[in-house]
């Protein structure tokens, strides 16, 4: 696969989680490797923690565009748990600090 398709993948997934993001939230929990896949397309459990926690947020009852930190740590247990990491999970101040660090706002 060439470098061009990767980046055009990428761009097609970032397209679908931001227009459908519920469609892409049941598709990462109904996989049996979608919370896998989502740790490593993300690159890291920060990461894929607080995209799983903001598409959460926007496909609430009461949607919001920033996940918060309570939302990000519960996302990141989530993710740990259904992957195998157990309870080797960050503080939630080590995850807010990494998703500042790449420009993701947490409340």
């Amino acid at each position: 696969m060439s470098e061009s398709t990767l980046t055009i993948d990428a761009r097609e997934r970032a397209r679908a989680r931001a227009g459908a993001p519920i469609e892409w939230l049941f598709r990462i929990l109904s996989e049996r490797e979608g919370h896998q896949r989502l740790l490593d397309e993300s690159g890291s459990l920060a990461i894929a923690a607080f995209r799983l926690a903001s598409v959460r947020c926007r496909t609430s009852s009461i949607a919001t565009e920033v996940p918060s930190t309570h939302e990000l740590r519960g996302a990141a247990r989530e993710i740990a748990r259904r992957v195998g990491l157990g309870e080797r999970v960050p503080s939630a101040a080590a995850l807010v600090a990494e998703c500042e660090a790449a420009g993701l706002l947490v409340i």
